[in-house]
């Protein structure tokens, strides 16, 4: 259907399905057949993977802040944060944004698996962007995304 392998497509259905049972999440199928979600002022994205020659890796990313002031403080207070949360980590990418980001081997994963990997996430940029903004300025993604914030 999008250019992923049989066994892509069957995560693909465990997806949906996941996200039919998280009634807290807002999804919208993407034209590329990736996810945007919502959830509070999360505003996260699942990407679905060929891995190799037989795996699938789930990808879920979210934006955390756009716009901050990037200095050696907030690295090592985002390094800090990597050391604490148990999966996924904090990220800047080359537009100097943050972001937050969980990839997981999901060929034979449950859709609880699934489900907790949104969540993980969900729940680091909840926790995070507004400690960061405060500090280092800059906006939430949904922000940024929609033109004002979630809350």
């Amino acid at each position: 259907m999008f250019g992923l392998s049989s066994v892509a497509e069957r995560v693909r259905g465990r997806i949906q399905k996941s996200l039919r049972e998280m009634s807290d999440i807002d999804a919208m199928q993407l034209e590329d057949g990736n996810y945007r979600l919502i959830r509070g002022s999360a505003v996260l994205y699942l990407s679905i993977e060929d891995w190799g020659m037989r795996d699938v890796m789930v990808r879920c990313t979210s934006y955390v802040v756009m716009g901050a002031t990037i200095d050696a403080e907030l690295l090592s207070f985002l390094l800090e944060a990597n050391a604490k949360i148990p999966f996924g980590s904090f990220a800047i990418d080359d537009d100097q944004d943050i972001l937050f980001e969980y990839a997981l081997i999901a060929t034979n994963s449950a859709r609880y698996e699934l489900k907790e990997a949104i969540k993980a996430v969900a729940k680091a940029v909840d926790d995070y962007d507004n400690k960061i903004i405060n500090r280092w300025g800059g906006e939430t993604s949904y922000k940024v995304l929609f033109g004002f914030d979630a809350d």
